[in-house]
Order: C-alpha cells, then sequence, then structure tokens
C-alpha cells in the first residue's frame, strides 16, 4: 500500500481503460471498506457522547449540518478535480492532467482562506437561527475546533478524489483509513482524558484529518504518483479552473444545498419535537448511511472510471460496466435494509443505553424502521448522480438535488405540525420519488449523449 513506483501507477491508469469493470470492483471494494470504517467512526463517536446524555447527541445532530457543509465543498472540488484529471489521462495528456491536479489543490485552499474566518465570526448567530436554544453555548464550543480545522476537513476530499482519479485505490483507501482510525483512538483521550466532553469530538476529528492528509501530500511530494500536482510558480488558469468547476461547481452547489436544507430540517424538528426529537431523528442516520455504503463505493468508483470512458466515446463498455453494476448494488442494499430493519432495537440502543436517554430507545428504532423503507431508492441517488457526473453534466444532478431537497422542506413544513412520526415518513416518501428522479435522469442522459455519436462525424473517433 506504503510503496509504489511508476510503473504501478501506470498499470492503474492502463487498467481503466483496458478493463473499467474490474477497475470499478478493485475500487469500490477498498473504497466501501474505507467508508465503513468511517460510519464505523461516526457510530462509536455518537456511542462515546451518550454517556453524556441527550443533550450531547442533540448537538451533534445539530452541528453535523455543518461539519457535512464542510465536506461537501472538499468533496464538489474533488469530484470536478477527479473528473477533470480522468478526463486528460483518458485523452493521454499528463501534463494536463497534473495542472488540473494543482489547481484543485490550490482552489481548495483559497476557498479555505476566506470561509474559516467567517464561519467563525458567525458561529453563534448560525447556530441560533438553526434553533440552538439552550444547546447554543454547547454548540458554539463544538463548532469552534471544526471552523479552525475546515481547511484540513475540505483538503481531504481534494486528495481522495485525485488519488481515485488515477486509480491509486490502496492509497486512497490509506487516507481515509487513517483518519478514521485516529479518530477512534483520539476521540476517548479528548472527551475523556482531557475532560473536553462532547467538543473533544471535533478536536479528534481535525487532529486526525489532519495527520492523514500529511499522507497523502508526502506521497504527492516524494512523486510516486502518476499525477504530479505542484504549486511551484503557480498562477491559476481560466481555462483549466472552468473545466474543474464545470463538475465541481454542481456537485459543490448539491452537496451544500443539500446540507444547508437540513439545517431547515433540523429547525422543523426542533420546533415539533425540541433537542431531544432532533437526537431520534439524527442518530438512526448512522446506520442507514452505512447501509448505503455499497451504492456511495460503487458511486465513488463509477465517476473517473466511466470518466475515461466516455472522454474515450467507449460508450457500449461504459454502458455495460454500469448496468452490470447496478443491479448487483441494488439487491445488496436492500439485503442490508431488511437486516437493520429487523435489529433497529438493537441497533439504536448504543445510543440509549445511559440512563439520561434511555427513553429515546422507541422512537429512534421506530425512525430507524421508517427511514429503512426507503433505502433501495435512497441508493439510487449516489448511482444515478454518478452517470450524470461522468457525462459532465452534473447540472442536472444538482436540479434533481435541488427538486428533492426542496420538496423535503414543503412536506417537513406540513409534518412538523402534525408529530415527529409524521417527518419520518416525510422523509421517507420524498426519497422515494428522489431517489427514482435521478436515477431516471442518469439513464436518460447516457442514453441521449450516446446518440449523438451512433453516427460520429467523418475523421472524428466513435465508440470502440
Amino acid at each position: 500500500m506504503f510503496k509504489r513506483t511508476e510503473s504501478d501507477a501506470e498499470r492503474d491508469v492502463s487498467l481503466m481503460m483496458e478493463n473499467p469493470g474490474r477497475a470499478v470492483k478493485l475500487m469500490a471494494i477498498p473504497v466501501g471498506f474505507a467508508l465503513l470504517i468511517a460510519q464505523i467512526n461516526s457510530f462509536v463517536d455518537a456511542a462515546w457522547c451518550a454517556t453524556l446524555g441527550s443533550d450531547a447527541l442533540a448537538v451533534i445532530g445539530l452541528s453535523s449540518a455543518l461539519y457535512l457543509i464542510l465536506v461537501g465543498i472538499g468533496t464538489g472540488i474533488g469530484v470536478g478535480g477527479s473528473t477533470a484529471v480522468a478526463r486528460r489521462i483518458g485523452l493521454g495528456d499528463h501534463e494536463g492532467a497534473n495542472s488540473r491536479a494543482s489547481h484543485a489543490i490550490a482552489l481548495i485552499i483559497v476557498i479555505s482562506l476566506i470561509l474559516t474566518p467567517i464561519l467563525l465570526i458567525l458561529r453563534r448567530p448560525l447556530l441560533a437561527l438553526m434553533g440552538a436554544g439552550v444547546l447554543l453555548d454547547d454548540a458554539s464550543d463544538y463548532a469552534i475546533p471544526m471552523f479552525l480545522g475546515s481547511s484540513m476537513i475540505m483538503l481531504s476530499g481534494v486528495i481522495a478524489g485525485l488519488l481515485r482519479a488515477e486509480n491509486a485505490v490502496k492509497r486512497s483507501v490509506a487516507v481515509l483509513i487513517t483518519g478514521s482510525v485516529l479518530n477512534l483512538i483520539l476521540d476517548p483521550v479528548f472527551i475523556f482524558y482531557f475532560d473536553l466532553g462532547v467538543t473533544g469530538s471535533p478536536v479528534a476529528t481535525v487532529t486526525a484529518t489532519t495527520i492523514a492528509n500529511s499522507v497523502g501530500v508526502y506521497w504527492y511530494l516524494r512523486k510516486k504518483m502518476y499525477i504530479r500536482p505542484s504549486l511551484r510558480r503557480f498562477r491559476f488558469r481560466r481555462d483549466i479552473l472552468n473545466d474543474i468547476l464545470y463538475v465541481g461547481t454542481p456537485q459543490t452547489t448539491e452537496l451544500v444545498f443539500i446540507n444547508a436544507v437540513n439545517l431547515l430540517l433540523n429547525w422543523f424538528v426542533i420546533s415539533s419535537a425540541g433537542p431531544e426529537g432532533l437526537a431520534i431523528y439524527t442518530m438512526p442516520f448512522i446506520f442507514i448511511n452505512m447501509a448505503t455504503i455499497p451504492a456511495t463505493a460503487v458511486a465513488t468508483a463509477l465517476i473517473p472510471i466511466c470518466s475515461v470512458a466516455f472522454a474515450r466515446r467507449d460508450y457500449d463498455r461504459a454502458w455495460q460496466v454500469y448496468h452490470s453494476i447496478i443491479r448487483t448494488t441494488l439487491i445488496f442494499v436492500i439485503l442490508l435494509g431488511i437486516t437493520v430493519f429487523i435489529g433497529a432495537e438493537y441497533l439504536v440502543t448504543a445510543f440509549t443505553y445511559s440512563p439520561d436517554s434511555a427513553g429515546l430507545k422507541p422512537e429512534m428504532a421506530k425512525a430507524l424502521r421508517i427511514y429503512c423503507m426507503c433505502l433501495p431508492f435512497w441508493g439510487m441517488i449516489p448511482l444515478g448522480s454518478a452517470m450524470l457526473q461522468s457525462l459532465r453534466k452534473a447540472q442536472k444532478s444538482t436540479l434533481s438535488a435541488v427538486i428533492r431537497n426542496l420538496m423535503l422542506i414543503a412536506f417537513y413544513a406540513f409534518a412538523s405540525t402534525i408529530s415527529l412520526e409524521a417527518i419520518f415518513w416525510s422523509f421517507a416518501l420524498v426519497e422515494v420519488i428522489g431517489g427514482t428522479m435521478m436515477y431516471l435522469w442518469g439513464i436518460w442522459a447516457f442514453k441521449s449523449e450516446k446518440s449523438r455519436y451512433l453516427i460520429p462525424e467523418p475523421g472524428a473517433p466513435g465508440p470502440s
């Protein structure tokens, strides 16, 4: 994993071009494993904080949307950079790939330098608008280390995206696992040993992420990767920025918009059921995210690999890979959903074992079971989005996300006047509609794009 020669890099790139089906599987399995480690990390994090009572769980639920906005910015720029780099690799333009990687890194650094002081200054008004109420002081303390480390949180998404762009699967997974395992170790140290309470959780996250990023940066500095980004004498070029942002901007907008909407959705939950209701609503999503890991991992693998195929106009091979792996993935997600549904009572015990939170268990298990009912459709969202991003039609993915989240706002606004359970069902119903829409849109976009090249123009490359 840690020893990589230039021939290894060339072999990984060659595999993407010659055997994309195998490349997707080889990337998706370790990426899925890394995502599982990350979700286990979230689970253990919440389980540690459960000892501090239901207010600590509510602080995590309230602040998680802010954290995910930062993750979304890094992931969005990482996807834009990954797609741009992968396409240049597919076209045999090594220098162009290097330049795009350099621009992605420089861009996220500039964004973090602008965003960090703004978030620190506005954190209390923002949390108050989110309905923090009596949790405002604790939530504000929680946000300080998270915002101070925002540059590292966002950079993590870019480094992971660039590593995946050249099919450096083991390296990408190593960065993710390093951060997650360190977080598992550091959580109890900062929460209990240094007596930071719930604020110890973001301190551990930022520390672990910084160390993991350092590992990725070290590999690039040693020049063992196929891609060689460099910031020496760096100057931004508009055409390269446009190439990255063509996919990166819609993807970033989509992820940021989704999590910004979550801030409003959390407000509806708090207005309906208070801080305890927010803990009941948010904690089950940890298990749902675990169950959708196969879909997320496959979608992550499909973006760079299908981008290479589409750059070469190899539509038949791309569709064969996409169609066959989607069926297997969704079946697996359904089976995981059934398992989670059956074991819901036992799973939520991890968050309700303290006397202060034990009363939340029945409602939390009910929420988890209702969420399970929309799992296959939730899995369709990243799979459909991956197709659209690979085709450089990320704007359609963003539009689908906007429609889905506007529906969530409308449904939650109505359901919050009825009951917390009505909010659970609103979420499930909208995800069924939204997942179907995103997946079908991805299929339509592929068929539309392919039809443009059924009869290539003279001298233009056609599908192989």
